[in-house]
């Protein structure tokens, strides 16, 4: 061997033994590892970073709605007063007597002349003490008409409602009324309903 090839041998040598340190030692290493063995090593090298959440179950029927139902609802109570009986009466025997045979808006709008004198100062306080108002009217407390009577219940039940401010106003404003073939000068006509003429 002549020098020149003896010197690149001994350059190349420290890679040949390395080549052959690392041919060595992956052969100690099995050529397959068993899935028991590899779970050993990761559960005996590898230490768990989070822990278990625990779960606890809630029956539904603790919840509380956030919303009540429209079944738990209850419509608001009518906080307004009844009015007194004999009052009623007064309206009821007017509606009944001037307008019994009118459609239930004729009736409505009778009563309603009756509350619109009440607040304008100048026909009396009260229910009775308009209807009782001398050439306004007639004698109500002599009209006793039957109480045993669909016709009757119904004047009732409208005097009752128009006395507690409720109903829509059939002729808003009206004082006055009389039958539809007459006329009342110096007054302002408004509206006809049914078989009258309803003026301010």
């Amino acid at each position: 061997m002549t020098p020149r090839r003896a010197r690149t041998f001994l350059k190349l040598l420290p890679v040949t033994a390395v080549f052959a340190s690392t041919h060595i030692a992956l052969a100690a290493v099995p050529a397959t590892v068993s899935a028991d063995s590899a779970a050993s090593a990761v559960q005996t090298n590898v230490q768990p970073t989070l822990q278990s959440a625990t779960v606890q179950s809630v029956d539904p029927a603790d919840i509380a709605p956030a919303v009540e139902t429209s079944s738990d609802m209850q419509p608001a109570a009518d906080t307004r007063p009844e009015p007194d009986a004999a009052q009623v009466e007064c309206v009821a025997k007017v509606i009944l007597h001037e307008a019994g045979n009118q459609p239930r808006r004729g009736r409505m709008a009778v009563a309603q002349v009756i509350r619109a004198r009440m607040t304008d100062g100048r026909f009396g306080g009260n229910a009775c003490d308009v209807v009782r108002q001398p050439g306004q009217f007639f004698n109500v407390d002599a009209y006793r008409p039957s109480r045993h009577s669909d016709q009757w219940d119904d004047a009732v039940a409208i005097a009752r409602e128009t006395l507690k401010g409720e109903g829509d106003d059939v002729v808003p404003g009206a004082l006055f009324f009389h039958s539809a073939g007459a006329s009342m000068n110096g007054r302002t006509r408004l509206a006809q309903v049914a078989d009258h003429t309803f003026y301010r």
